[in-house]
């Protein structure tokens, strides 16, 4: 590794960040679980779960000195739970508790989901400088046959309930 590719400690901040915010979750879903109204819980404690380990994962992932290709879509799907915790906490809260719905919206989840959003897009512009594009884009290559051969145009066993229409 390069002095280059090694994390500046400004760099590592939001990832470091994202953890803690994912630790931080642990003692609130074990508060959630133990009160709280039966009717929600099951519900705010998946979404919740979700997040702790989002935002760990991503963190995690984003700490390292190269980051995975799984970070980006990691990022950007507890980006989105973070946006779908704090909009059912709006429209699920009346009264006092709604101002602080509004509040954790504003102060927590929102600027979460930013980040989350940001390490992601910034993960893809690394990825993308360095001429490394994700698994879900790069082209699988040609398959070679034996000694020059063609390949095969045998379909992979999972693909055989394909109609013969379907096959070229």
């Amino acid at each position: 590794m390069s002095v280059s590719e090694v994390r500046s400690p400004r760099r590592s901040a939001p990832p470091a960040a994202l953890v803690a915010c994912g630790l931080l979750l642990v003692p609130w879903l074990v508060i959630l679980a133990s009160g709280g109204a039966p009717r929600w819980t099951a519900g705010w404690l998946t979404i919740d779960s979700l997040e702790a380990v989002g935002l760990m994962a991503s963190g995690v992932l984003a700490l390292r000195a190269l980051p995975h290709r799984a970070l980006p879509p990691t990022a950007t799907a507890t980006a989105a739970l973070l946006l779908l915790d704090a909009s059912l906490d709006l429209a699920t809260s009346q009264g006092a508790a709604l101002l602080l719905a509004a509040a954790m919206a504003v102060l927590a989840e929102l600027p979460l989901a930013v980040t989350c959003a940001l390490v992601a897009l910034s993960t893809l512009r690394a990825m993308e400088a360095r001429n490394a594009r994700p698994a879900e884009v790069q082209p699988a290559g040609r398959p070679r046959g034996e000694a020059g051969q063609q390949p095969s145009r045998r379909l992979p066993r999972y693909c055989s309930t394909w109609s013969s229409e379907t096959r070229s």
